[in-house]
């Protein structure tokens, strides 16, 4: 009987020690149709919870979302050029200090993948 609290405290303890780690700075490389850009995300992540900023060619935003598993999910509104308001969605899979994924803007998808610094 005393066994089986242990098992599944282990069990707690290993799906905690697999769960992706969001939090840290992350330059992306992304395919945009123009050609390749870079960005910055540089993140907090508490829980699921994910906060930080996303460091564009041109803009620099908040960013908040999750991070449930190892699946990713921001979201970014900025202020584009002549003052448009865009919403960006990335959303990635999260895998020790890679990841990859796409960002989402008016329609258009564009892949990207991000490697953490150290």
């Amino acid at each position: 009987m005393r066994l089986l609290p242990t098992v599944i405290a282990l069990l707690f303890a290993a799906m905690a020690a697999c769960a992706a780690d969001a939090s840290g700075t992350w330059a992306m490389s992304l395919e945009a149709p123009q050609g390749s850009t870079d960005a910055t995300l540089i993140l907090k992540q508490d829980g699921e919870n994910v906060t930080g900023t996303y460091k564009g060619p041109r803009n620099e935003a908040p960013a908040k979302g999750t991070l449930k598993g190892a699946e990713l999910s921001l979201t970014v509104s900025i202020v584009a050029a002549g003052g448009q308001s865009l919403t960006l969605v990335i959303t990635a899979k999260v895998a020790d200090d890679k990841m990859d994924g796409s960002l989402n803007f008016a329609g258009q998808n564009v892949p990207f993948k991000a490697t953490k610094k150290p």
